[in-house]
């Protein structure tokens, strides 16, 4: 019964250190320290800190990024969305100035002016979207919107991540232990025979524990680059094999939960630097209607209407930035076609040298892998004690 007896603890021990590494997802016990939280959420930010570095200095520029947004093809995509907000603001203009005004203007004239000022507004439109561009460093923070979508209460997010991931990795982890642990149970079994010394079954169950997590692990991350070994087969790291594939899904899963285009357009508009964005399509909406009302001006300042004109100019420039940042979603599906992250990030990913690939997954638990070693290890020593209590 030893081999089988060890293949289970090799199981059950491999079994259980994974579900410590991921669960539970909040502490469980009284805090401090009588209690678990798996490895993952607990080091939750930690570990989306190391994503972030990843993605923002290794997969991905954003820069180079919005630098794919076409600003013309925004245009003709949001400006329709500003159709009735220019019609309004339109109206709000005149009746600032002279509440009679506007129903004095023929309806011929009326059209005329508002596509002008629809022209108009399709050229501030791509002005924005070009200041963005040049100055979306100072903007955009990258490394906030993954950080802030990794941690806190998305610490779950973390552990789906490195789930789906590694999937095949962690399913390999569980089966091995069973194998590993059948095959060290015949060691023991044969050493059981020559030896029948009871009281070494409890330290041959920590063997057995220990190696079979340690095994399970150097077998996934070792060798880096595929080796020969005996002459007879060559092999990789199971983790470092599937580069190419592990690279599209992570791509995927950070392109569809993280960095998607709701994400981004609301930590634009939303973010620390809202204000600056709002302040930019304030401007160009001001200097779009000196534009537009250049001729005008001379007869403003003989009515004596000017400062009433500046104080509409200001109004019409607020309205329009809140209507832009209202609308801004409009832009959603084009942005996640033109921005490409998921294409970006799975190629460059895939062409990461072995050792910074390897980082991705094993950062997940490498600072806890001796105490997920340990876990085995006790477990093996539980079994052994009862074999010798009970089966000896």
């Amino acid at each position: 019964m030893i081999p089988f007896t060890y293949g289970f603890v090799g199981w059950v021990t491999n079994w259980l250190a994974l579900k410590m590494t991921f669960y539970p997802i909040q502490f469980l016990g009284i805090p401090p320290y009588l209690g678990w939280q798996g490895i993952i959420p607990r080091k939750a930010h930690k570990m989306a800190s190391k994503s972030v570095d990843v993605i923002t200095e290794r997969l991905l520029n954003i820069k180079e990024v919005f630098l794919k947004v076409d600003p013309k093809k925004a245009e003709l995509l949001f400006l329709p969305a500003l159709e009735p907000s220019i019609r309004y603001t339109m109206k709000e203009f005149s009746d600032s100035l002279d509440p009679k005004l506007w129903d004095m203007i023929p309806e011929v004239v009326r059209e005329e002016i508002y596509h002008k000022v629809r022209r108009e507004s399709g050229v501030t439109i791509r002005k924005v979207i070009r200041k963005l561009q040049k100055d979306i460093d100072t903007l955009f923070d990258v490394k906030a919107l993954v950080l802030k979508k990794l941690s806190g209460n998305n610490v779950s997010l973390v552990v789906e991540l490195f789930q789906e991931v590694g999937a095949p990795e962690f399913r390999f982890i569980e089966r091995s232990g069973f194998y590993f642990g059948f095959l060290l149970g015949l060691v023991q079994m044969i050493f059981m025979i020559y030896f029948p010394i009871p009281w070494t079954l409890p330290i041959q169950g920590v063997i057995v524990g220990y190696l079979t997590n340690y095994l399970a692990l150097e077998m996934i991350f070792r060798p880096l680059l595929p080796k020969k070994f005996l002459g007879l087969f060559t092999y990789q790291g199971l983790f470092l094999k599937r580069q190419t594939e592990v690279s599209r899904l992570y791509a995927k899963l950070v392109s569809e939960k993280i960095l998607t285009p709701k994400n981004i357009l609301s930590e634009l508009i939303f973010g620390k630097a809202s204000k600056d964005i709002l302040d930019i399509i304030r401007k160009e909406v001001i200097q779009h209607v000196d534009t537009i009302t250049f001729l005008a001006k001379p007869a403003l300042y003989a009515a004596g209407k000017i400062d009433e004109f500046d104080a509409a100019k200001e109004r019409i420039a607020v309205a329009m930035a809140d209507n832009a940042v209202e609308k801004s979603f409009h832009l959603e599906e084009y942005l996640g076609e033109a921005l490409e992250i998921e294409m970006m990030m799975g190629d460059r990913m895939s062409a990461l040298a072995p050792k910074e690939f390897e980082s991705i997954l094993r950062s997940a638990f490498q600072e806890d892998e001796l105490l997920l070693i340990l876990v085995g290890a006790v477990l093996g020593a539980v079994v052994g004690w009862f074999q010798m209590v009970f089966l000896v």
